[in-house]
This record gives structure tokens, C-alpha cells and sequence, in this order.
């Protein structure tokens, strides 16, 4: 009887459907008007009972961004899917963030501050730095400012 590597058989197809959402999103990337930056910024490090403010922080940072006239990158449709299937977060910055990068749309990433404090922001400004993309840091008092 053959033996199935369902562990394996599940990650190739996780891998797969990230690179079908970041080729989706790279054509939809490709129609925002350039320049093109991306928020990034800790989202999990202060456990689950923060994810929502630090998830609505780096909200606040795109719409800052919006109102200075910067056209920013989000996952836009591809939110849904990544965050609602479990997706492995090494799987989701390899061949999904990574791919978009690369694709040399994404002129800019700023990021908020805690940056450092976050896995996931960290391996982000990582691959940023890897594809050329410039780095820029959120100014704090931008939040305080009447901006948004």
C-alpha cells in the first residue's frame, strides 16, 4: 500500500495557491498609479487582545499615507484568503510578499514604529532590504497630526 505525505501534499498546495494570490496581486499593483508604498508594522507580538489595535494602527498609517497623496499597497482581496485559510507565516512572506517585491512596484515601505518587535514586520523589512525596495520609518507624530 502506498503511504500519502499529507503534510506534504498540504503544503505544496498552500504554496501554490500563495503564488496564484501574488501573481493576482502583483497585475492588481500594476494598475495603482506609481509610486506605490507598502505599511508594515506589528501585528501579532503583543498577543491575540492587541491584534485588533495594532491591526487598526497600521490602518490608520495607510490612511495617513492616502491623505498626503501616497498611494499605498494593501492585500486587498487577498486578505481574506491568506488570513482566513491559516496559511504558514514563512509561506506567506516567501511566496507572497516576496514575489510582490520583486516585482519592483513597491517603491517603499515604511514602517511603524515596533517594527523590530515583530517577527513578521522584521522578515518583511528583510525582503525588502533583499529587493531593492526603500526603507522609510513611520513618523510617530503623524499620528498625532490632524492629517487623517
Amino acid at each position: 500500500m502506498k503511504e500519502i505525505d499529507l503534510v506534504g501534499s498540504f503544503e505544496s498546495e498552500e504554496i501554490s495557491k500563495l503564488k496564484l494570490l501574488a501573481k493576482r496581486e502583483i497585475q492588481r499593483v500594476g494598475k495603482i498609479p506609481q509610486p506605490v508604498v507598502r505599511v508594515c508594522g506589528p501585528l501579532t507580538c503583543d498577543g491575540p487582545d492587541r491584534y485588533e489595535y495594532n491591526a487598526a494602527r497600521l490602518t490608520k498609517a495607510e490612511d495617513i499615507l492616502k491623505s498626503r497623496g501616497i498611494n499605498v499597497w494593501t492585500f486587498g482581496e487577498a486578505e481574506e484568503e491568506i488570513f482566513s485559510k491559516g496559511y504558514d507565516a514563512g509561506n506567506i512572506l516567501t511566496y507572497f510578499h516576496k514575489p510582490v517585491f520583486e516585482s519592483s512596484l513597491i517603491k517603499e515601505a515604511f514602517f511603524l514604529p515596533r517594527w523590530e518587535e515583530s517577527n513578521g514586520a522584521t522578515l518583511e523589512r528583510k525582503i525588502a532590504e533583499e529587493t531593492g525596495v526603500v526603507i522609510k520609518e513611520f513618523p510617530e507624530g503623524w499620528f498625532l497630526s490632524n492629517l487623517q
